[in-house]
């Protein structure tokens, strides 16, 4: 066997393995008996019931592109949406997001997250679809929360690059990013349970007839300038909030929906497709396969260990130097391609989401799912949630050569419609919070590993 397919044999499948071992536990505890079945955690018996029987069927179902413009500008009910203030060659930006599920039938993790970048005349920013795996030939729907949040990292990171060279009148014939980033549960079904992100590696790989020591220094620049990095690098400030019920539901609450295609447009603009085959990067090494059978052991199943990564490259649009395709893994087989663009003068309008909108909506979406997760884990009654986010981000010295970019406070709700108990809501909220990998990657220091390569050879 290859070493490439190797790879791509290694991919884990979070939520896919998580059905399939939800439902392997299923037959077995059929064939041992109930005894087996109730000496089960009462939260790995919920999750049985969530993850294998199926959801109800509805008369209609509203279809969604997987990427698509906002039909309207972003109402949140939580958040103040005010553009950012900022000072003489600043660039300060606020992005807001909310996230809603999807009813479907045959998804019970299908989520929509809407996400707009703050302050931009006739901009509504972009909707996009999210799931956690799906079968063999069956659709899946979307790529995962921690797929977007990843190619917003590597999208990020390849910004400032090009950025930084442009200001350094440096040409660079090439550039990609790749991203890798590791993740994992700790005791997920637990009272303890917590979602980790463990490392992020990053290769930059650069074709140019620049020297090293040039190339350094641009390194240097852009990780100085990329905000997303600051943010996962460093501690983030973190304002948490949970509404109980409330009036906070006219805008956004879960409807019956699907998609039709992984193909995604806007306009002639392709935002989404998966792949023909699956493709792995060039550079980063993707962990090997643990010999346990998570499937039929529930304790690897609640530590499971998974990786995400990105490839973000030029499009090679002249008319938008910071138009980017990414390739991105998700927790099942396929990698999908998705685009993002920059803004490049005032009120412009980007052809995809930016990179910060995806971190940003990222980050709500996968909230959202261990929202969805909890609550099954607790046999809650709950009637609806959803999760908005503020971001505001940071950029001082805007084109000069000491470019700093930085998160500086994340503002998070969480609604709740539920007749259960305040105890019970609050110890979801903060259960939910606490598994969530991309706010996890905020809230603490994010180890990095990152690597320069100069015409294919790597740089010291």
């Amino acid at each position: 066997m290859s070493k490439e397919k190797e790879k791509e044999n290694k991919k884990s499948s979070i939520f896919k393995k998580i059905s399939i071992g939800f439902g392997t536990v299923v037959i077995l505890a059929a064939i041992v008996g109930s005894f087996y079945w109730f000496s089960m955690p009462s939260e790995a018996r919920n999750m049985v019931t969530f993850m294998i029987f199926g959801g109800k069927n509805y008369d209609s179902y509203e279809e969604y592109q997987v990427i698509e413009r906002n039909k309207e500008i972003l109402q949140p009910s939580g958040i103040d949406f005010i553009p950012a203030k900022s000072k003489k060659q600043d660039n300060n930006i606020n992005i807001g997001s909310a996230s809603e599920m999807i009813k479907n039938n045959t998804s019970s993790m299908l989520k929509k997250g809407m996400v707009q970048t703050t302050g931009v005349k006739d901009y509504t920013g972009w909707q996009m679809l999210a799931a956690e795996g799906a079968e063999k030939g069956s659709n899946p729907y979307g790529p995962s929360p921690l797929s977007y949040y990843t190619a917003g990292v590597a999208a990020n990171l390849h910004t400032q690059i090009t950025m930084v060279a442009k200001l350094e009148n440096i040409v660079l014939d090439n550039v990609t990013v790749e991203v890798l980033n590791d993740f994992h549960w700790d005791n997920m079904m637990t009272a303890d349970g917590t979602g980790h992100l463990d490392l992020t590696t990053i290769n930059i790989i650069i074709e140019s007839n620049a020297s090293d020591k040039v190339i350094q220094k641009i390194k240097k620049q852009a990780i100085n300038a990329w905000a997303v990095g600051e943010a996962l690098r460093n501690k983030t400030e973190i304002v948490p909030n949970l509404i109980i019920n409330g009036n906070n539901w006219e805008n956004y609450y879960a409807t019956p929906g699907t998609s039709k295609s992984d193909e995604s447009y806007d306009g002639n603009m392709k935002l989404s497709s998966i792949t023909d085959v699956p493709r792995i990067p060039k550079y980063l090494e993707l962990a090997m396969a643990e010999d346990e059978d998570v499937t039929a052991n529930m304790d690897a199943l609640s530590n499971m260990v998974f990786q995400i990564f990105a490839i973000s490259e030029s499009a090679e649009n002249t008319d938008r130097p910071y138009l980017k395709k990414i390739t991105i893994s998700t927790p099942t087989e396929e990698t999908w391609e998705i685009y993002s663009d920059e803004f490049i003068g005032k009120d412009d309008n980007p052809l995809a989401p930016t990179s910060l909108e995806y971190f940003t909506l990222g980050t709500t979406l996968c909230l959202t799912s261990q929202t969805t997760l909890v609550s099954a884990m607790m046999g809650l009654d709950v009637t609806d949630y959803r999760v908005e986010h503020l971001f505001e981000y940071k950029q001082e010295n805007v084109n000069a050569s000491k470019m700093i970019g930085s998160l500086d406070v994340v503002q998070t709700y969480v609604f709740v419609k539920s007749d259960e108990s305040k105890e019970n809501l609050e110890t979801f909220f903060n259960k939910s919070l606490a598994l969530c990998f991309a706010g996890e990657g905020l809230v603490n220091e994010t180890e990095m590993k990152i690597s320069v390569y100069l015409n294919g050879n790597k740089l010291n």
